[in-house]
């Protein structure tokens, strides 16, 4: 398959050593860095390790390589057992595509394995410093980490050829570009101090949080423009608007009247932190609880600790009349509880699936619905959001939110990217009076603030393509 002109880009960018790649989902990443790993397999740099969440193993990395790089022997080291994990790794192939966990439970191994490249997709997974994930990356660049207690990983020689992917690398705050940029630029403070906390300062100040014990950390104005500067020497950074002709974007609300007896639910829960059903008694014992509380009072229910209970089918009633409206084409039903998954799989039963944690075969059920097998795909964002392609689809409806602008923005663009021809329209059922509101709104002003850091990027000349440590490293491994 021919390459769009960002993808070649992003090769010849490649050539030059780790690079980090914040292309907007449905820029074709995934092709991207197949034509990476075999250019490096050409010149004898090999295998090849990519990371990435497992939902997209197969429906993406081992799929688009059996389609568009065939001449790339791929394996995934995904399975229950961990003896086939190792057994797996054992084998001889190009590229070994493997989950965070999987990674994790395997970082001496792969250590032992000595790849010579390696991709992160989806990196903002990396984006907590002390996470053990993130330590267990930083260490193959050659970064040394202080985590919490557990277990250790301590710096290796660093793989040369390193690269990480993300359409939304830093979807809550600025500090989380400090370990995907590290994980590029490798020991020598170059770009941000190898220390995170020593970064955090320069670039944050803190403000305690009343008499908690707890400080939290606001990005400093004035380093703004140093800041973007940073990042730009080591980012690419590719909009979908630039480089592909893909088709507009509706984004409409629909408005939910709630019913009288779920108003009163929810403001007795909002009023009174209480909420008093027949056979239980459900309290709010804290401001995170309320919020869950009412986000799920909005969409009708409520859990308890005997049970889930019903107070209406408003926001059921408004999504079928959206659907009799939206007509005989597929629809991707967005959901963040359990029960509103259960409840439309019963109420489309017969002409519905759902891909989330109680999907049996999820490559099964992705085949099905791209085959328009079903006209309606009842996902929850954890499960599907990232990844995925469905051009078959061009509709989305948001039955309830959550506050990630990642899980907001990955979900969206599952059916607006490469081989889409129709207008995508995504609508979001918002209860009145309700927390939807608050967290629809929340989560565009996080996506105007990642857009506002890309943009800036994408507009700024490389200054430097690596620092001279990295790029020394990699003569000598040339050589």
């Amino acid at each position: 398959m021919k390459l769009f002109k960002h993808q070649q880009k992003g090769v010849e960018l490649s050539r030059k050593g780790p690079k980090a790649f914040f292309w907007d989902c449905g820029t074709g990443k995934t092709l991207t860095a197949l034509n990476i790993i075999k250019e490096h397999k050409a010149k004898g740099f090999g295998p090849a390790l990519v990371v990435c969440p497992l939902s997209i193993i197969d429906a993406a990395w081992i799929e688009d390589c059996k389609k568009f790089t065939p001449e790339l022997g791929i394996i995934s080291l995904w399975s229950k057992k961990p003896q086939d994990r190792l057994q797996r790794l054992s084998v001889s192939a190009d590229v070994f595509v493997c989950n965070y966990e999987t990674f994790k439970s395997l970082w001496p191994a792969i250590q032992q394995k000595r790849f010579k490249v390696l991709i992160i997709d989806e990196s903002s997974k990396m984006k907590c410093p002390t996470s053990q994930i993130t330590r267990a990356i930083l260490a193959m660049a050659g970064i040394k980490t202080r985590g919490k207690k557990g277990k250790t990983y301590p710096a290796v020689t660093p793989i040369p050829y390193r690269y990480v992917m993300s359409g939304t690398p830093a979807p809550n705050d600025k500090s989380e570009y400090w370990s995907q940029c590290k994980f590029i630029t490798g020991p020598g403070n170059f770009v941000f101090n190898d220390n995170f906390y020593a970064f955090r300062s320069r670039y944050f100040y803190s403000k305690p949080l009343g008499r908690t014990g707890v400080n939290l950390w606001f990005f400093k104005p004035d380093m703004e423009t140093e800041f973007k500067d940073a990042i730009a020497q080591v980012a690419n950074v590719v909009a979908k608007e630039d480089c592909l002709d893909l088709p507009d974007q509706v984004h409409e609300v629909r408005q939910v009247r709630l019913s009288d007896p779920e108003r009163k639910a929810y403001n007795q829960l909002k009023n009174e932190l209480v909420l008093r059903f027949k056979d239980e008694t459900v309290l709010a014992s804290n401001a995170l609880t309320e919020v869950m509380k009412l986000r799920q009072l909005s969409s009708g229910f409520c859990y308890g600790e005997e049970g889930t209970h019903v107070t209406g089918t408003s926001k059921l009633k408004e999504l079928k009349a959206l659907l009799e409206e939206i007509g005989d084409h597929q629809v991707i039903i967005w959901c963040n509880f359990k029960y509103e998954i259960q409840m439309l799989l019963d109420e489309f039963k017969g002409n519905s699936m759902a891909l989330w944690s109680g999907t049996p075969d999820r490559d099964s059920a992705i085949k099905i619905f791209k085959d328009r097998g079903y006209q309606y795909l009842i996902a929850n964002p954890q499960s599907a959001a990232h990844g995925l392609t469905f051009t078959n689809c061009n509709y989305a409806v948001y039955f309830s939110m959550n506050y990630s602008y990642e899980l907001q923005k990955q979900s969206e663009d599952r059916i607006h990217r490469i081989g889409q021809h129709n207008k995508c329209t995504y609508y979001y059922l918002l209860a009145e009076q309700s927390v939807d509101k608050m967290i629809y709104d929340a989560v565009r002003r996080k996506g105007e603030l990642s857009r506002n850091v890309l943009y800036y990027l994408k507009n700024v000349d490389d200054k430097v393509d690596m620092s001279k440590q990295v790029l020394d490293y990699l003569r000598n491994e040339k050589t």
